[in-house]
C-alpha cells in the first residue's frame, strides 16, 4: 500500500481529519494514557478544533491530508508551524511538528516519512531551520520512528495531563527533506 495522495487541507476536512486524530488516538494512546486523560478527546472536540486551526491555516499552521489513491479513503494527517513550546524556542527550535498520525494500516509503508519531509519543507519555506516535536515517553514505536529520521531526544522532558514526554529535534532539517542515501547491508 504506497499508493497514497497528500494535499493541503481545507476547512471542509475538518470532520475527517477529527475523525482521524480520534481513531488514530484510540489506535496509539490506549495502552500510553489514561482513559480519563483521552476521554475529553471526543469526535466533537475535535472537530471544533480542527475547524479552529484550519480556519487559520496556512498562516499559522499548514496542515496535510493523507488519502489512499485507490478509493480516497482518509489515512493520516500531519500539521507543521511556529513552535508553541517556549523552552524548546529558547534552546533555538523555531519550528514544530505539531500532529503526525496515521492509521495503523498505513504504518510501514513511507507515508510517514513523506509527510515529515512536507512538515520540513513547510518550516523551511517559512525560513525556519530547526524543527522540534514532542512524543510519549513510553511510544516507543513513535519514538523509534523519529530517531531513524534523524530526530536525536533534546534533553527536555515534559508531562502531558501526568503523562511523561520527551521532546525530539532537528537542528538540520535535510535530513528530512533530502535524506542520506541508505547504507548498504
Amino acid at each position: 500500500m504506497n499508493e497514497f495522495t497528500i494535499r493541503p487541507a481545507t476547512c471542509a476536512d475538518a470532520e475527517t481529519i477529527a475523525a482521524l486524530h480520534v481513531a488514530t488516538w484510540a489506535e496509539a494512546y490506549a495502552a500510553l494514557a489514561p482513559p480519563e486523560v483521552l476521554a475529553p478527546y471526543t469526535l466533537e472536540a475535535r472537530c471544533a478544533q480542527w475547524r479552529e486551526t484550519l480556519a487559520e491555516a496556512p498562516a499559522a499552521t499548514s496542515v496535510f491530508l493523507a488519502l489512499r489513491e485507490e478509493d480516497g479513503a482518509p489515512l493520516g494527517f500531519c500539521a507543521s508551524g511556529a513552535q508553541q513550546s517556549a523552552i524548546l524556542a529558547e534552546r533555538g527550535y523555531a519550528g514544530q511538528f505539531q500532529a503526525i498520525y496515521l492509521l495503523k494500516e498505513a504504518h510501514r509503508s513511507g507515508l510517514g516519512r513523506r509527510l515529515m519531509r512536507l512538515m520540513a519543507e513547510d518550516l523551511r519555506a517559512r525560513g525556519i531551520e530547526w524543527g522540534s516535536l514532542w512524543v510519549l515517553r513510553h511510544n516507543f514505536s513513535a519514538r523509534r520512528f523519529y530517531e531513524k529520521l534523524g530526530g536525536r531526544k533534546i534533553a527536555v522532558e515534559g508531562l502531558w495531563h501526568g503523562v511523561p514526554e520527551v521532546a525530539y529535534g532537528w537542528r538540520n532539517l535535510s535530513l528530512l527533506i533530502d535524506p542520506p542515501p541508505a547504507k548498504p547491508w
